[in-house]
Formats: C-alpha cells, sequence, structure tokens
C-alpha cells in the first residue's frame, strides 16, 4: 500500500494534550500500513505571527488565518499520490481544489458551542458569544463540510447533528491498554510512597474550573478517613499543600499514570465538559472504578453495566458523588472486581491501538 496522508492540525503532535495524542497514534498507525503520514501545524507552515500572536486580538486573527496557511500549504503539497486529508476541529475549512479520489475526513472532539453553554458562568459575555457562534457555529461547522465525519464519543455525535445537520460516525479514541492494565495496588501504593493500609481516592486533571476541582477539595473535606492523590497538570492553586491525608503530584507523566491509577481505590472525574474523558477511560482500563459526571466516556463505558450506580448525572452536585464514593468504599475489592471483569473488555474493543486504527480505516476508507 503507498500514497500520502496529510493530517491537518494546530500544533506539534509531540506536546501534551489529548489532541495531540490521537494525531500521534493515527499517524503512527497509518504510517505502519504503509501510508507517507506528514503532520502539518502552525510552526511548520504558518508565519511567526501565528505561531506566537503578540496579544488576544491577533490571537483570534492567527486562529482564523491558520486555517488559511494549512490549506495554501496542502495545495502546495498536492500531487497523484495524495490519498486523504485529515482535518479536526475549527480547522480545515479552507482546502484548494482537490481530486475527487483525494478523501477528505473530518474529526470531531466535542464543539465549542457544547463547550460553551456548560461553562457559561466562568467566561465573559463575549467570550461565551465568540465560542458558541464564531468559533463553533462558523469554523468548526464549516471546517467539517463536504467531508467524511467521525467523531469521538457519541455524546460529539450527537451534538455535531443537532448543531451542525452533520451524520457522523464513532469511532472512540485510541489507548495503549497493554500500559494502562491493571497492577498489583499494593506495589503501585509502595512505588509512589502512599500508605499501604488507608483507602486512597484520586485526581487526575487540572485547576480548570471545568475540571471540578472545587468539588473534589469539597470531597476531601467530606471523607477525612481516605488518603487523596490529585495528580495535576499546570499551575497549582496556592491554598494545596500535601499533608497527611493529601498528596499533590504535578505534572504526572505518562509512565507514573497506570502506578497513580493502581495505587488507588477509586478515582473522580466532576468535569463539567467531557466530549470523551480520557481519565475516565485510563481508570477504568487500570481496573479501577471511576465516579464521573456525564461525559462521553463515562456514558459509554458505563451507564449500560452494574457499575451505573457510579455516574453523576450532575456534575455540581456534591451529594452524589458522596453517595457514589460511599458505594465504592463499602466494596471497593469486589468494585475493581466488576471493572476488570465487566468494563475492560468493551475498551479493549472500543480503544485498544489496533482495533481502533482498524475502526477509523474501516469507517473513512483510508
Amino acid at each position: 500500500m503507498s500514497g500520502r496522508v496529510l493530517i491537518l492540525t494546530s500544533e506539534r503532535i509531540d506536546t501534551p494534550g489529548g489532541m495531540e495524542h490521537v494525531l500521534s497514534e493515527l499517524k503512527k498507525g497509518l504510517d505502519g500500513v504503509g501510508y507517507s503520514v506528514s503532520v502539518l501545524h502552525r510552526e511548520n507552515v504558518a508565519p511567526g505571527w501565528v505561531v506566537r500572536p503578540r496579544n488576544k486580538w491577533m490571537a483570534y486573527v492567527a486562529d482564523v488565518a491558520l486555517s488559511w496557511y494549512l490549506g495554501r500549504k496542502v495545495g502546495e503539497l498536492r500531487g497523484l499520490d495524495l490519498v486523504a486529508i485529515v482535518s479536526n476541529g475549527p480547522l480545515g475549512w479552507y482546502l484548494p481544489r482537490l481530486p475527487k479520489s483525494v478523501k477528505k475526513v473530518h474529526f470531531y472532539h466535542g464543539t465549542y458551542r457544547g463547550q460553551a453553554q456548560v461553562i457559561r458562568p466562568f467566561i465573559a459575555a463575549a467570550g461565551a458569544f465568540k465560542l458558541k457562534w464564531w468559533d463553533s457555529m462558523v469554523l468548526e461547522r464549516q471546517s467539517g463540510r463536504g467531508k467524511v465525519i467521525v467523531c469521538n464519543s457519541d455524546q460529539t455525535r450527537r451534538e455535531i447533528q443537532d448543531f451542525f445537520g452533520y451524520l457522523g460516525k464513532t469511532i472512540w479514541l485510541p489507548l495503549d491498554t497493554q500500559h494502562f492494565a491493571p497492577r498489583d495496588q499494593l506495589e503501585s501504593r509502595q512505588r509512589l510512597k502512599l500508605p499501604e493500609a488507608r483507602k486512597i481516592g484520586l485526581f487526575v486533571g487540572s485547576s480548570q474550573p471545568t475540571k471540578g476541582l472545587s468539588t473534589v477539595l469539597k470531597l476531601i473535606q467530606v471523607f477525612p478517613e481516605v488518603h487523596w492523590c490529585l495528580a495535576l497538570r499546570g499551575s497549582i492553586p496556592a491554598e494545596l499543600e500535601s499533608s497527611e491525608n493529601l498528596s499533590v503530584i504535578p505534572d504526572a507523566g505518562r509512565d507514573l499514570l497506570p502506578w497513580l491509577y493502581n495505587a488507588a481505590d477509586f478515582s473522580v472525574c466532576p468535569s463539567l465538559y467531557e466530549s470523551f474523558g480520557y481519565v475516565v477511560a485510563e481508570s477504568l482500563a487500570c481496573g479501577v472504578p471511576v465516579v464521573a459526571s456525564l461525559g462521553g466516556a463515562s456514558s459509554a463505558l458505563l451507564r449500560d453495566t452494574p457499575l451505573s450506580n457510579l455516574l453523576v448525572s450532575d456534575a455540581r452536585s456534591g451529594p452524589d458523588f458522596e453517595n457514589a464514593i460511599r458505594g465504592v468504599l463499602a466494596d471497593s475489592v469486589h468494585q475493581r472486581e466488576k471493572v476488570v471483569r465487566l468494563v475492560r473488555p468493551e475498551i479493549e474493543k472500543k480503544m485498544a491501538l489496533e482495533n481502533w486504527l482498524g475502526r477509523f480505516r474501516e469507517v473513512t476508507n483510508i
């Protein structure tokens, strides 16, 4: 098999981030079956002012201009051996005229409109308007027009249909199920120097309001008998300090995460908006129950199982999280066994690397 595939995105795929991880796995997978894959991003197609805009207003213009520069680069690279263009999010609305033989695929990972409706209390009215009507209803919508639509979850697929009128197919996201897998709990705790005999709760996320850290801090007060681990990306609030029942772990890397999940009796994911939610899938793949708000991964993996009690319908409801956590603590060993027996096989089916790549290729015919 031969031919070239161009992936259009915003950032380099070797940088941290869920989207970057997905595209890295896509490139690796397509390279492995014989395609020559190139990733076009702001640093290799755009001028300096787009790469590093000097102020907020220039950044707004740069976000729009990036698609134009990406499309112009596609024009330079087109040729008889070009077989597919893969774009995502608000990128890909501009493409040059291409032969009908070139497949055009757009990957939606949620929508800015869906996000804007949830995070409205945390942003200004102008910001919410921009996210909903410009970033989403103009750029995101136009970027997927006339393309094969693939989505990271059924939740995203419904948003795309409701907001944009597009029909897409859910292909989920890739996960290395050999890396994120059950490990010995005691060994995990010893490696991390965590209490061996106490119940441990885990939060993996950031301090952004949408991730629900405020809910986690309330749960820490409600469950003083639990030792809590907060694996936080980015800035750490000044008021957070490690104590006898709290460990703060900054910027935990990929190698550390499976040990963290396996050390815990449960994890929590109280996000206000998760079009998918990698931390949910990672926790469950490790055999660890996750008490989670409704999102793409949590709904798909927990709703129609005996573990549906772990789903919290209102992300802002502290009492609902408390009740679900009490249920896990009452029988954590049995809960872990059910996750491994009932949920992990579904994760492997949907997300194991070879299965995910096969689904992408089947849907897109690449």
